[in-house]
């Protein structure tokens, strides 16, 4: 029998040496931490792309299998954005069609709508409503919100958590000089440069930006943004002539396709990485530096890409009107009707997709579309003569 299958014993030096110098200077295991975490790191450069600054995203484990990812992506299904974290619907108010949102922004606003950034007067009505009926789930709350007239749609709103991104990069690379001024060793400070540039031009493509916005922009339609029948929120986006048509956002992704250039850019980038790969395969010194390093960057990737945040941060500022909130999704969606013609009427084949049993709620919606052109007219008129007074 081959010495090659005898067992270890427990006092085999030839083990505890392996495990010394491997603990000693962990290169093998960096990288292979190189190769994971890839879908974490397209979620914080969804979440952080689309200024017109470099992207401030960092060093980490997970940029290797990343890379190679993003390339097929791109002569693949053409998408660099990842697929929307929930499912959702869009209803378009003017036509009343319901479209399954294919938009990561609209789904990350839905969530941290719900999560966050609900007013505080709906969040305590729902509650209130909640605990004195004891029947959960059993109502809907529509919260109205209107593009903001102050700020621009499609210019995202830098938050710290944006800018956090430069601060951890910054970090970083403090680390890296250490070990190259205390030790002597540039080459961490060299990888973790060289780590830090390929990640930032990865993320800073200006096909980020193309595909987190693919719509037209200053539209008068209205919309409803909710996670479809049985759902507790609707968020209703009332047109005022300043916001970004949501059905066109939903349908991210058809007809999108990446340009040539960026095409290149990404394959020069993938081989870049595996460069990087080799070389940090041969550093043999000081390695904790690089695994220190990683692991920051790791943590503020998956900080970023799990962050609930403000609508403005994606590019889409909203500014609160009123909410709705009644007995029963009926009488809600009535009343939400009365307000606002054409969002209640929109709602009510996705909320009731059954239809209506007839009597007092037929003739009451029968007679709400009859009068919804006449009643959208005075609440516009209504609305213009406000913003002139403001």
């Amino acid at each position: 029998m081959g010495s090659g299958l005898l067992p270890r014993t427990l006092d085999d030096p030839n083990l505890d040496g392996q495990i010394h110098s491997q603990w000693k200077g962990p290169s093998d295991i960096l990288s292979l931490l190189l190769l994971v975490g890839s879908d974490v790191i397209q979620r914080a450069i969804a979440q952080q792309a689309g200024s017109k600054l470099p992207t401030p995203v960092v060093f980490s484990f997970g940029w290797v299998a990343y890379a190679f990812a993003v390339s097929l992506s791109a002569v693949g299904d053409n998408l660099l954005m990842p697929p929307p974290d929930i499912s959702c619907v869009v209803i378009s108010c003017p036509s009343g069609h319901v479209k399954t949102n294919q938009s990561w922004v609209l789904g990350r606003i839905l969530r941290d709508f719900e999560l966050t950034w609900m007013t505080k007067e709906a969040r305590e009505g729902l509650r209130t409503l909640l605990e004195n009926h004891a029947v959960p789930k059993k109502s809907l709350c529509v919260s109205v919100w209107e593009p903001s007239l102050m700020r621009k749609s499609k210019q995202p709103v830098k938050d710290w958590t944006w800018w956090s991104g430069y601060l951890v990069l910054v970090l970083q690379l403090g680390l890296a000089g250490a070990a190259w001024g205390y030790w002597g060793d540039w080459a961490i400070f060299a990888i973790t440069s060289g780590g830090t540039l390929l990640a930032l031009i990865t993320a800073s493509l200006p096909q980020w930006r193309r595909e987190r916005w693919p719509c037209r922009e200053n539209t008068s339609k209205s919309f409803v943004l909710c996670r479809g029948n049985g759902c507790q929120h609707a968020l209703v986006i009332w047109g005022n002539g300043a916001g970004l048509d949501f059905e066109d956002l939903a349908s991210t992704g058809e007809g999108t396709t990446t340009e040539s250039y960026t095409r290149v850019v990404i394959v020069l980038l993938t081989a870049g990485w595996v460069v990087f790969l080799i070389t940090v395969s041969g550093v043999r010194s000081q390695t904790w530096f690089l695994v220190g390093i990683g692991a920051i960057g790791m943590l503020h990737t998956v900080f970023v890409a799990g962050k609930s945040r403000d609508s403005s941060s994606f590019g889409v500022p909203l500014t609160p009107r009123e909410y709705v909130l009644e007995e029963n999704v009926m009488t809600t969606l009535e009343e939400v009707e009365r307000k606002y013609p054409g969002v209640g009427l929109s709602m009510v084949s996705t909320f009731f997709p059954g239809g209506l049993s007839g009597g007092k709620e037929s003739d009451f919606w029968r007679k709400q579309q009859e009068t919804r052109k006449e009643r959208l007219q005075e609440l516009r008129k209504s609305n213009n003569a406000k913003h002139q007074n403001a």
